[in-house]
């Protein structure tokens, strides 16, 4: 008979051990209940190579929910796709070897019924002198299975002598084989993570491995506050003496300051009058006051910079203290896994295992090592020293969204407290097989913690949750140094690196010197590479909620966000951001130096994210040429060209003029022109002087809130992100640069329109394609645009042109709509350059406000009809004419209503009016110049109102000195051109310098920007942009 309780467990066991090492196959992506279709955020499983909705995982018997960490699966039929609780799962006993175990119930059962059925049959076979067959634990010979040794019951003979009855109770006997063969079956579809699947002596061998490593933890934490105690003693041993110093200082100060006086008072004591004598008093206790806010101030700035001085010494002794305990936790770790494999190895030899040709085998190292592979224990065999990664990280996994339920779990963990790092570790990992799941669960587990803005209290104690992380409260333990010695504590390698970051404060160009920009990271050993982890970097914490009330109610409010470039960076990557001083762990083929890291492109994360690449190499910094022009491009997957939105800014990088934005009355982003055509982003820069610049670029992906779609009349606005940055020097330059005209600020070309509206424009093959679809036309006298529209919308265009009022222009071109058809007919007064901007909104939408389209760069090189066009004047210019009405004024039959006067202080408002009246021939426009030549126009709202009465409201978006300036022409005149007939100077000195302008601009007609710029490392940003005025549609 074949020892069937062996068979049960280590048997049973291995090949359930075995059956883990196959992958899952899912069939389909629709959920096993419902049958409906399962999208990655809502999917659970592969469970029995099938998958659920979250809200279907649930027991097919009573209905309640269950999670990965407690279903059941039916353990008596392979085909049962279904799972259930643990109340109502099938499945066959356990085992224990009695008359309830293993289907031996059924087996009675069956006799029972045949005996009554064939009640003369049994006569026959059994004599009256003899008893008939008890079914009891002695008739089957169980007692003497359990009472005997294992090499008895291989040997046994198959009669009882002591009973006189013979029996052959073995694995295939009274359905016995059948009930084995279903267990074992139904194993291979069961989850691999559920602990309660591994023998019984595997598991007590883990809960062993826990328990010793707890008792080393123990250990190890009181070497680690003896340290802290060290730690608390140095620094007050410090205080102690900076007061001492200070104190001594005060004393000696304030004996001078006294001495002084009693000098004064004796000189005096016959001149001095009554009147000094008791101002003298008062002037003495406030050189004593003065001398004790000198004192309070010295001592702060001492305390401070003795705490840096002590926090650097702290952490650097914290490190080494935490590398040395994590090898101690590693030689532990392997030393109870080599004890593990010999006890395997052990069990295993003890018993052949039959194969399907019925020859007889033992287990190999390999088979043992097969075991070991799949069980949730560390894996601390001793790393390789660095080298070139073997695959790049895509290969390992294609996206992290394959960790999304290891995500979800290792929040939950976050949420709850621990007092050890053993607990802390195991709840992260325990269910977890591969090195890189238990990586990515410490790293997600730092990132979700936000340990940064954690609070402690100062009586903390450190058997406490929180006091599992005072080295956080000291700031004697950083990102990279916890994430080592948890490492650690799942049996993982793992490593510190230090070296210099192109980090906060950094520009493109800047050399690093000893001692600035440095940092720290991890490189943690995993499938056979070292991989390069940077937690600080990943760990990105968003609120949505500004109600600190309403947060404090539950996670509601809270989104965890993170970057998971910084998991695992590829080397040539990481390289890019990070520079090691140990040149090995580049992990390059080829490492750089400190000085080829300096003048790599400066990119953040958001570049690898969206998989941009540069066209052609480049570096940090670009020289123009002698026009001062220089060119960056870009190329994006083509899968993201129609998602991704790019940005920039143009900056001078001097320190004095590092706040300015504009040049000579322009925005400095007038300078560059960027389009995109198919996946090529290009800015084509031409700086407006000699000199050094900061060219950064941003970029993000839009989601459906970024597209006007039949739900969504209006562009959401959307957050951009820094991608790139560039430091451009122009040391000459020759010629004049001339600003584009002034339209909507970023991008050029259709592009924009097929992205955020679906308007496709239709090209015809005459026409200069590329230049086309980069937003660039080289016209004579007149040109007409047409675009194919997906819905109705209703359109506005504009035509720009520098020094050229807008209005003036209006009269230059037709909008027509035929069908789906959108037409754009413009004929061209004069030679030149000249910008268009088309906005647009769906038709029948409650919002009144149109969005920026795009926008067409216009260059006119002749014209058959020429037509002088009113010149708008500089402010320069205007202050050479008075302010008040000009000789026209009164020849055109105007006349003042609002302001009396010409000349207008502002300083509790930023807002006012002005009223003229106007013949019902006249056409009337304005100029609004800020000084020195900065337009305005879009701060001025120009309405109609009865009795031929024009109303101009002005909002001023900051102090300054501002000209208002009318035109006026009759409607039937020949002549184009209007002369000034009015001029209006605003003076605006409010008692606060704060820009109004994103008050004023919520206002505005149409939104000119559909985004705005988040926040960059240095802080920069930039605000959308609206355009006040007030047209005509069609």
């Amino acid at each position: 008979m074949v020892d069937v309780e062996y068979i049960d467990t280590t048997e049973r066991g291995y090949k359930r051990l075995s059956s883990l090492l196959g992958v899952s196959q899912v069939q389909n992506q629709k959920c096993q209940r419902c049958g409906q279709t399962v999208y990655q955020q809502e999917r659970i499983g592969p469970v029995n190579d099938v998958i659920f909705h979250k809200q279907c995982f649930r027991c097919c018997t009573c209905g309640g929910y269950v999670t990965l960490k407690n279903y059941w699966t039916n353990q008596t039929s392979v085909d049962d796709k279904e799972i259930y609780c643990q109340t109502h799962a099938p499945r066959v006993g356990g085992s224990r070897l009695d008359n309830s175990a293993m289907g031996i119930q059924r087996a009675l059962s069956a006799q029972d019924n045949f005996r009554k059925a064939n009640s003369k049959m049994t006569e026959l076979r059994f004599q009256k002198e003899q008893p008939g067959p008890t079914i009891d634990h002695e008739c089957l010979g169980i007692k003497a299975a359990m009472t005997q040794s294992r090499q008895q019951h291989q040997t046994r003979p198959s009669s009882d002598q002591t009973s006189g009855h013979k029996f052959t109770i073995d694995e295939n006997s009274f359905h016995i084989r059948g009930a084995l063969d279903a267990q074992l079956l139904q194993r291979k579809n069961e989850r691999k993570l559920e602990k309660h699947h591994f023998p019984p002596h595997i598991v007590q061998k883990r809960e062993h491995i826990f328990e010793t490593q707890k008792r080393l933890e123990e250990q190890l934490r009181q070497e680690e506050d003896e340290m802290f105690r060290e730690f608390r003693e140095e620094r007050e041993k410090e205080a102690k003496a900076i007061n001492k110093e200070i104190e001594s200082e005060w004393e000696r100060q304030l004996k001078e300051l006294t001495h002084k006086y009693e000098q004064v008072i004796d000189r005096k004591k016959k001149k001095i009058k009554d009147t000094d004598k008791t101002m003298m008093p008062i002037e003495f206790e406030n050189e004593k006051k003065d001398l004790a806010e000198t004192m309070k101030s010295k001592k702060q700035n001492i305390k401070k910079t003795m705490t840096l001085r002590l926090r650097q010494k702290e952490q650097e002794q914290t490190a080494e203290l935490v590398k040395k305990q994590s090898q101690v936790m590693l030689e532990m770790l392997a030393k109870e896994q080599e004890e593990l494999k010999a006890e395997l190895a052990k069990e295993m030899a003890k018993e052949p295992v039959s194969a399907e040709n019925g020859a007889n085998i033992r287990r190999d190292k390999g088979n043992i090592d097969e075991v070991l592979e799949i069980l949730p224990l560390p894996s601390v065999a001793a790393p390789p020293p660095p080298k070139v990664p073997s695959c790049r990280k895509e290969d390992l996994f294609p996206d992290t969204s394959v960790f999304q339920s290891i995500d979800e779990q290792v929040i939950k963990v976050a949420e709850s407290e621990q007092l050890t790092y053993t607990d802390l570790v195991r709840q992260l990992t325990e269910d977890l097989l591969t090195d890189l799941e238990k990586v990515r669960a410490i790293y997600r587990w730092i990132c979700v913690k936000d340990l940064n803005v954690m609070e402690f209290a100062d009586n903390l104690d450190a058997d406490t949750p929180l006091g599992l992380l005072r080295g956080i409260k000291f700031g004697t333990e950083t990102y990279h140094v916890l994430f080592m010695r948890l490492c650690s504590y799942a049996g993982l390698h793992c490593v510190e690196i230090k070296g210099h970051s192109k980090s906060v404060g950094y520009e493109p160009g800047m050399k690093i010197i000893p001692g600035t920009f440095q940092n720290t990271w991890n490189a943690v050993f995993i499938a056979g590479d070292w991989r390069l982890i940077q937690c600080n970097w990943g760990a990105r914490h968003l609120v949505l909620s500004k109600d600190k009330e309403e947060k404090s109610k539950g996670n509601d409010n809270i989104r965890y966000q993170y970057d998971d470039h910084y998991f695992m960076t590829d080397p040539d990557e990481f390289i890019l951001e990070f520079w090691p001083q140990d040149p090995n762990w580049q992990l390059l083929e080829s490492p750089i130096t400190l000085e080829q890291f300096e003048e790599l492109p400066f990119v953040r994360s958001v570049f690898f994210h969206y998989k941009m690449r540069f066209d052609g190499h480049k570096k940090a910094v670009i020289k123009t040429d002698s026009k001062g022009g220089a060119r960056i491009t870009i190329r994006v997957p083509e899968e993201n060209e129609n998602d991704l939105v790019f940005f920039y800014q143009l900056r001078f990088a001097d320190k004095e003029r590092s706040k300015e934005q504009t040049y000579k009355g322009s925005l400095l982003e007038r300078y560059v022109f960027e389009t995109m055509v198919d996946n090529t982003v290009t800015f084509s820069v031409h700086v407006p002087t000699s000199g050094l610049y900061f060219m950064e670029i941003f970029a993000n992906k839009i989601d459906n809130s970024g597209r006007v779609e039949d739900d969504n009349a209006n562009i959401a606005p959307f957050k951009l992100k820094c991608a790139c940055k560039f430091k451009i020097v122009c040391e000459s330059l020759s010629g004049t640069m001339h600003p584009l005209p002034n339209c909507a600020p970023g991008e050029w070309g259709p592009k924009k329109a097929q992205r955020h509206f679906g308007i496709v424009p239709v090209i015809s093959p005459a026409s200069e394609f590329e230049m086309e679809k980069a937003g660039m036309l080289t016209v004579e006298d007149q040109f007409e645009l047409k675009f194919q529209t997906p819905q109705p919308f209703q359109f506005v265009a504009k035509l720009r042109m520098n020094h050229v009022e807008s209005k003036v222009l209006d009269h230059y071109l037709n909008l027509s709509s035929q069908g789906s058809v959108l037409s754009v007919h413009v004929s061209l007064p004069q030679p030149g350059q000249y910008g268009l901007d088309i906005f647009a909104r769906p038709k029948g939408a409650d919002s009144a406000t149109l969005s920026h389209a795009c926008k067409y760069l216009i260059n006119c090189t002749k014209v058959s009809t020429l037509v002088d066009l009113p010149k708008s004047l500089s402010l320069s210019a205007n202050k050479r004419v008075k302010c008040g009405p000009t000789s026209g004024f009164a020849e055109m039959g105007l006349q003042v209503i609002s302001q009396k006067e010409a000349k207008i202080i502002l300083d509790k408002t930023n807002t006012t009016s002005f009223e003229v009246k106007i013949p019902t021939d006249v056409v009337l426009s304005y100029q609004f110049l800020r000084e020195p030549h900065e337009d305005n126009r879009d701060y001025v709202l120009q309405t109609s109102e009865p009795n031929g009465i024009i109303k101009f409201t002005i909002s001023l978006p900051k102090k300054g000195n501002y000209i208002l300036s009318l035109y006026a022409r009759k409607e039937n005149s020949d002549s184009r051109s209007a002369p000034n007939v009015y001029n209006c100077l605003i003076q605006y000195t409010p008692g606060s310098t704060e820009d109004l302008m994103d008050a004023d601009r919520k206002s505005a007609v149409f939104k000119r920007s559909i985004f705005k710029k988040a926040d960059s490392k240095d802080g920069s940003s930039v605000d959308k942009t609206l355009d006040k005025s007030s047209e005509k549609s069609v």
